[in-house]
């Protein structure tokens, strides 16, 4: 197979297992939600979810591309005892980083969750921190697995060998969702065993999703490793580099990616961290904190990644292309690249992010139930995607120019902006405080790589600009339409159950689609990023 053929096979192989991830990760919400029984129920997972997201963030960024890079660089260089030191000591390395993160996390468990409730046990009816600490003490167990699984993933990428890490994100998935419907409905609903139980059970998911993942691996690996023996055995070179400069190479490199794919997660922490106590501070009831928590890092969340999930697809597949134009000097076809990738991202995500706007209401009720907190969240949070979509592109296009560390910089900034104005924007805001916060942190830290693609990468936005304000302009006009939809069906159609939910979701969906597509074909926006497609959608409706 051609290098460009590998290229494309292993971009599209992993851009569709993390969509597919992505999508499972939305969709499994809704059955677990009515398993488990509401926001409030839903809250010691969602505590314990967001230092699981950490360890993800750590294992799953930095370290496959460090190892894929290095063992890719000594392959090309014919030095393959090289790599096959690396993926040997890396089994042992890996294996006693994850103890190490485990007891660590173990060991804070109790800190953390002192940190994160408002109460300390001394209110009836909500969750203590006893609680949460053995919660988060069972999802410390899934950070044994990680480092080694992540590693193990970048040795096979750094074969070019992409369809392991594709399969075993997607086993992953899947086995961790399955254990966590399963799990959950048996504790309630056969054993009667309490929500703690059953939140511990589908927390415990998270360890099985990475079990199954390395036993994925492994099968591979005993399928491909007489190949890779073979492989070793051509190796004339008599390279040798010491295990202290290969793993310093790799943290290293690691570094960059591991702090970028950091920046979510770590605002969920601060808002983990501060949520509560502000709401303590703004006179909000004890027994509601659980909840609005939930509804913030939980429910709408999950709905706010749909539109961003079009943006996981791009980051990984533009890294490859821009780094190739940027390092030979072809800056035209690069800036080609950079217009044309945020038109699209923006074309598609900003229309939906102002769909789920209009349609909070029946969105949230189909989704979960009829709940006005809910809805209400959901319409501040639902532009807030528009905002992590642009950054998650753009900080990949900065590592495609190869300014991933002022990326670092961008970020722990936005991160510290989130903390500055955190906890005053919750006591004034309440939860919609801390949506706030982080649409403005967002946007800082996509202004400022805005600055450095200009700056380094001597990009023009005029065009783009121009682009953007279209698109929203005619996304505005498509809300006004859907909103116009929705106040009718509702007439006659009762948002509060989910049927007609459904039903007014379906036809204003529609109608959006409609209004948003005729006005982008008929004032030729389409074809400024569909290509072809805009045409042939003409000449079958005779419009050509």
């Amino acid at each position: 197979m051609s290098e460009s053929k590998e290229l494309v096979r292993g971009t599209f192989l992993i851009t569709l297992s993390i969509l597919i991830t992505k999508v499972l990760g939305v969709i499994y919400i809704i059955p677990f939600y009515a398993i488990i029984g509401g926001e409030k129920n839903l809250a010691p997972f969602n505590y314990a979810y967001t230092p699981y997201n950490i360890a993800i963030a750590i294992a799953t960024a930095g370290v496959p591309l460090a190892a894929s890079k290095y063992v890719s660089k000594y392959n090309a260089l014919g030095a393959y005892r090289i790599s096959e030191k690396l993926y040997k000591s890396s089994f042992l390395v890996m294996t006693i980083t994850g103890f190490l993160g485990f007891i660590l996390l173990y060991l804070l468990a109790p800190s953390i969750a002192s940190i994160t409730l408002a109460n300390k046990g001394d209110v009836k009816g909500v969750w203590t921190v006893d609680d949460i600490t053995w919660i988060i003490r069972i999802i410390s167990i899934v950070v044994i697995f990680i480092p080694l699984l992540a590693t193990w993933r970048g040795v096979f990428q750094g074969y070019k060998s992409m369809g392991p890490t594709a399969v075993s994100e997607v086993i992953e998935q899947v086995a961790r969702i399955l254990f966590i419907l399963i799990g959950s409905y048996l504790v309630l609903n056969v054993f009667h065993g309490s929500v703690l139980a059953a939140n511990g059970v589908a927390t415990f998911a998270a360890a099985i999703g990475a079990i199954a993942a390395i036993f994925v691996l492994w099968y591979y690996w005993r399928k491909r490793k007489g190949n890779i023996e073979r492989m070793v055995a051509t190796d004339n070179t008599g390279m040798d580099v010491s295990y202290g400069k290969m793993y310093k190479e790799i943290i290293s490199y690691s570094i960059p990616f591991v702090i970028v794919s950091l920046n979510f997660p770590l605002f969920n922490l601060v808002d983990q961290f501060t949520h509560n106590s502000a709401l303590n501070m703004a006179g909000v009831a004890s027994n509601l904190h659980d909840y609005f928590f939930s509804i913030l890092n939980m429910t709408t969340n999950k709905i706010v990644m749909i539109p961003t999930s079009l943006s996981a697809g791009f980051a990984v597949s533009l890294i490859p292309f821009i780094t190739k134009t940027y390092a030979s000097g072809q800056l035209t076809e690069m800036h080609r690249q950079i217009r044309t990738s945020l038109g699209v991202l923006m074309f598609i995500t900003v229309p939906a992010s102002l769909g789920i706007m209009a349609l909070a209401l029946p969105l949230y009720t189909v989704f979960y139930t009829y709940n006005v907190d809910g809805s209400q969240l959901l319409f501040y949070y639902a532009p807030v995607a528009i905002l992590i979509a642009l950054l998650s592109v753009t900080a990949s296009m900065l590592q495609g120019i190869d300014k991933q560390k002022l990326t670092v910089f961008v970020i722990l900034a936005a991160v510290v902006i989130k903390i500055i104005l955190n906890t005053p924007l919750i006591v004034a805001f309440h939860t919609a405080g801390a949506i706030l916060s982080t649409a403005i942190a967002l946007l800082f830290a996509v202004l400022c790589n805005f600055y450095i693609l200009k700056k380094y990468a001597r990009f023009n936005f005029s065009e783009t600009w121009l682009h953007f304000g279209k698109i929203f302009l005619y996304g505005f006009i498509m809300m006004i339409g859907v909103e116009l939809t929705f106040f009718i069906l509702q007439m006659f159609i009762s948002p509060e159950r989910k049927i007609g939910a459904l039903v007014i979701l379906v036809v204003s969906v529609a109608v959006g689609m409609l209004i948003y597509g005729s006005i982008t074909m008929k004032t030729r926006l389409a074809d400024q990023f569909l290509g072809d497609i805009p045409n042939k959608i003409r000449r079958k409706l005779g419009l050509i």
